[in-house]
């Protein structure tokens, strides 16, 4: 019997502590409603949950997160902005406005007037 007793003790103790767990995660999502009223409770990310269980309060995680998220994003274009002085510059097709011997060749008159002063600028080019 004494083992039963001991054993409902325990049980009531950790169903007292769920329950303040409970109220005061509660309490925590009315403060977080209060300061960040356009984030629904849905939208947070598995880390803020993460951090609620190690038992930073839910405010305070979403805070961490989001300056979390802030310094990836400004390290991501500090780093873009660097690799972007040090780049040689985005690469562009050749031109199209020039033709080679060959391609002038196999062009119908037609092309030829259509294209005569760029076939004029590749000539000079040829030699």
């Amino acid at each position: 019997m004494d083992a039963l007793r001991g054993e409902l003790r325990r049980l009531e103790e950790q169903l007292r502590l769920r329950d303040a767990r409970f109220s005061a995660l509660g309490t925590e999502c009315e403060e977080f409603c209060t300061l960040y009223p356009e984030i629904p409770l849905s939208a947070l990310p598995d880390a803020v949950w993460q951090d609620v269980q190690k038992g930073i309060p839910l405010a305070a995680a979403y805070a961490l997160a989001e300056r979390r998220r802030i310094r990836r994003e400004a390290s991501a274009r500090e780093s873009n902005q660097q690799n972007r002085l040090r780049s040689t510059g985005e690469l562009r097709p050749a031109s199209t406005d020039f033709f080679s011997p060959a391609e002038v060749r196999a062009m119908s008159p037609s092309e030829v007037r259509a294209n005569y002063q760029s076939i004029l600028k590749s000539m000079q080019k040829w030699y």
